[in-house]
């Protein structure tokens, strides 16, 4: 199950007011998977389809492929500040993987 944190949530209520989208999904995709685990996108989307999973928190409904229920498993949406401006992040932790390990990791060739 995916998480949104109540300042995120926030973020996303803003933005569906400001793009007038105000009944809009949270769409999570898979952008790339490397060796520090998946990637994830956000995309604010107005149609669910029958192979989507949703989650509901804060009042913000997030959706993505079913496929993905593992992936995200344990995910945490979260917006936060900084002095360059404020984002969104999708944190999951990786189980297993240590950095810095000296190694290499799985088929990507990256160092650890």
């Amino acid at each position: 199950m995916v998480t949104i944190t109540e300042i995120a949530a926030q973020k996303v209520k803003e933005m569906q007011k400001v793009k007038k989208k105000g009944t809009a999904f949270l769409r999570i995709h898979l952008l790339n998977e490397g060796c520090s685990g998946p990637n994830f996108g956000m995309t604010l989307e107005e149609l669910i389809t029958e192979d989507d999973m949703i989650y509901e928190e804060y009042g913000i409904s997030i959706i993505a492929d079913i496929g993905l229920a593992t992936a995200l498993e344990g995910a945490i949406v979260d917006y936060s500040e900084s002095n360059d401006g404020g984002g969104f992040e999708i944190r999951k932790e990786i189980i297993g993987h240590a950095g810095g390990c000296g190694g290499s990791c799985g088929n990507c060739g990256e160092s650890c």
